[in-house]
């Protein structure tokens, strides 16, 4: 298989490869164009109110295959107006070299920001789109390491939205990577948890 290097020769004799710089062109376009995650995936990709999913790079492997579990905790059965909840990701996943994750919380009927997120310790970090201002929780480069053998780990803080706003839907993407800085080998999971307001 010669790649689209054809071998010509110059009228002197001299051989020449001139589909060698567009290919070495291409490959390094492909390789500015392709750069992992590490930082947090872009925004509005947890599948929540028609969004993709982390499968829109990551294709490799089939959605929540068998072998992964995600879980979301720490979210109430019905959330207190104002009050404050302890969040955490968990991700697990055997042979897993590294993790991510994105998170959202937003109103059901409406798909606005519900509450707001807050961060501490260095694995998560927060950012958002701003022609819909909705805020996605997501992974740092820090927290792509596993937290413990076959299992990443991710904490935060919600807090509830301070007045009477409906239920809220919590959208969680997570991908379990094999670290080799492709798209391929890659599973993406997800869940989602809904949430109504505490009956007064």
């Amino acid at each position: 298989m010669r790649c689209g290097l054809e071998q010509t020769r110059t009228p002197s004799g001299g051989r020449v490869f001139p589909s060698l710089g567009v290919g070495l062109a291409a490959l390094c376009l492909l390789a500015a164009a392709w750069r992992p995650y590490r930082d947090g995936p872009p925004p509005a990709h947890t599948g929540g109110f028609d969004e993709p999913t982390c499968q829109a790079c990551h294709f490799d492997g089939p959605l929540n295959a068998p072998g992964g579990h995600l879980t979301l905790d720490g979210v109430p059965e019905a959330y207190v107006a104002g009050r404050t909840y302890r969040l955490t990701v968990t991700l697990h996943r055997p042979a897993m070299a590294a993790g991510g994750f994105e998170l959202a919380a937003r109103l059901a009927e409406s798909g606005l920001q519900a509450g707001a997120f807050d961060v501490a310790g260095g694995r998560v970090r927060l950012t958002g789109v701003d022609t819909s201002a909705v805020q996605y929780a997501v992974h740092t480069r820090a927290g792509t390491t596993p937290s413990a053998p076959d299992t990443a780990r991710w904490s935060l803080v919600w807090h509830a939205p301070p007045g009477p706003a409906g239920p809220v839907v919590f959208h969680l993407a997570a991908k379990a990577a094999n670290d080799d800085d492709s798209e391929f080998g890659d599973f993406i999971y997800l869940t989602s948890r809904t949430v109504p307001p505490h009956a007064d």
